[in-house]
């Protein structure tokens, strides 16, 4: 799953992702889009975006967290703007090279 607001940078993830061979639901680009679908779809891991359209993603992880979803935090933002509840989840600070994206990715599957 993932969870991105910019279209270029979705399309590129699900393209990157593709290549590597998974498999991507359509990229959501809101907080209501993503909680419906944490709801109703069953992912093996997300990626999101730590800023949507000027919301946080919070909510969306914490819905992920209870259905025991992993998930990695992409932001342009700097590590200490998450909430303590988010330490030890796994954050890419954006421009981020898809081979250290692909790495979380594994580890997160695990």
């Amino acid at each position: 799953m993932v969870v991105e607001d910019e279209y270029l940078i979705a399309a590129g993830l699900e393209m990157a992702l593709q290549d590597a061979g998974f498999t991507v639901l359509e990229p959501l680009s809101s907080l209501e889009e993503a909680l419906a679908a944490v709801a109703h779809q069953i992912a093996d891991l997300a990626l999101l975006d730590v800023n949507l359209a000027g919301h946080r993603v919070y909510p969306v992880a914490d819905a992920l967290a209870a259905r025991k979803v992993p998930f990695i935090f992409l932001s342009g933002c700097t590590e200490g703007n998450l909430p303590p509840r988010f330490a030890g989840i796994p954050i890419l600070m954006k421009p981020f090279q898809m081979k250290k994206l692909l790495q979380s990715i594994r580890l997160a599957l695990k």
